[in-house]
């Protein structure tokens, strides 16, 4: 079968499945972690996969073709200005990736995010099952500005020209019953091997070290509130460190700055955005995943911790948050609070037979729902019902 994905990729961490030429320097892309992990596990059960994507390195009206075995990866020019992009929603973005499956001719497509990439596929004119990974609403009340109003608008489009729907929980779910009246089946993203790999039991360290992980330092990711919790926290225990990963979470960035300013900087390492392997890596090292943000339609990296075997503290009231870490497999807490976060880190700390068994909880909720076998299997279902409810009846598994 010959399946088309669109969506944000990496071409680092799809890299080694590709033939590239020894000191070349293809377009990165533009990140796209569950994209990539779906891609690589389709890739493990035989598909034909041509991926049809954009990057700010691909200059205007050039298309760059990165080829390997039964992988194809399609690049257009992503234009780097928001207000050009909105200003006509999205159309040259749209317009290269219908083009380009019009050119590659796939089966089917599976188009990840309902904006750009979804739209652009539906126009294509091929068979189109769309995987919803945010609800726009939540999004815009969580970061109010122009730029998320337009995209607002640019999902509302997409989610009524869609038919074959899916999304990453029930939360987002019951978020999109106002933009369709199509049925939207859930299915989660899809954790690789290498990281229920990483799995290590747990011991009480001596020195403890919180991770955390977010791509934007925003009111919606809420990490001023995990950084005064820590600040109490060092109260009782005054050899623990904080790391701070991802984007505006570097030195001198953002976060830093803030943090300085608010006498939150003592013992916070800020370390920035890492690949995904080497985030993973990273992860792994520490002892406790702390998770603020106050709306998350998803959470991958609250999987990830848990197929680690490290106990999460994250949000009861935050989204998805707890349709992931159901049954004890996290412990879930008021992240508006400081004083309940720092709390729920320091019972963790004070009780490691209770951190054990929140980490046993935590593996097995992540190896029985977000394993790549389960996941993958549920998406092929999918295509199944794609194909067998598509109006024309020349395509076949």
């Amino acid at each position: 079968m010959h399946l088309g994905i669109t969506g944000p990729v990496s071409t680092a961490q799809l890299a080694h499945l590709l033939h590239l030429r020894p000191g070349s320097v293809p377009p990165a892309g533009m990140g796209g972690v569950p994209v990539n992990n779906l891609i690589l596990e389709l890739h493990k059960r035989g598909f034909q996969l041509s991926v049809f994507s954009h990057s700010l390195e691909v200059p205007e009206g050039k298309t760059v073709v990165l080829r390997g075995d039964n992988l194809t990866i399609y690049y257009g020019h992503y234009r780097p200005r928001a207000r050009h992009r909105i200003a006509d929603l999205y159309a040259a973005e749209r317009r290269f990736i219908a083009s380009a499956i019009q050119a590659a001719k796939p089966d089917l497509i599976h188009a990840h995010w309902q904006y750009e990439w979804g739209w652009g596929a539906l126009d294509s004119g091929v068979p189109t099952l769309l995987t919803c990974h945010d609800s726009p609403l939540d999004v815009l009340l969580a970061a109010r500005d122009a730029y998320r109003a337009f995209r607002l608008a640019v999902a509302a489009i997409v989610l009524r020209k869609a038919t074959h729907l899916t999304t990453v929980s029930p939360y987002v779910a019951d978020r999109l019953k106002r933009f369709t009246r199509n049925p939207v089946r859930v299915i989660p993203n899809v954790e690789p091997v290498g990281v229920f790999d990483r799995f290590r039991t747990w011991a009480p360290p001596a020195e403890p070290s919180v991770v955390m992980v977010n791509n934007a330092f925003d009111r919606r990711k809420n990490v001023t509130t995990a950084l005064r919790a820590f600040r109490q926290l060092g109260r009782s225990y005054p050899g623990a460190t904080l790391h701070l990963y991802g984007t505006d979470f570097g030195p001198g960035e953002a976060a830093q700055r803030w943090a300085v300013r608010h006498d939150c900087a003592r013992r916070v390492a800020f370390h920035g955005p890492l690949g995904f392997e080497a985030l993973m890596d990273a992860i792994a090292r520490h002892d406790i995943f702390l998770h603020t943000s106050l709306e998350e339609s998803f959470g991958m990296v609250l999987v990830e911790a848990s197929a680690m075997g490290l106990p999460v503290v994250a949000g009861r009231q935050s989204g998805g948050v707890p349709w992931v870490l159901p049954g004890g497999s996290g412990l879930l807490v008021d992240v508006r609070s400081p004083e309940e976060v720092a709390g729920a880190l320091g019972h963790l700390l004070a009780n490691p037979e209770s951190v054990r068994q929140l980490c046993e909880r935590g593996r097995q909720n992540a190896v029985a729902r977000f394993s790549p076998g389960v996941v993958v299997d549920q998406y092929i279902n999918a295509y199944h019902h794609v194909f067998k409810t598509a109006e024309s009846t020349s395509y076949s598994l």
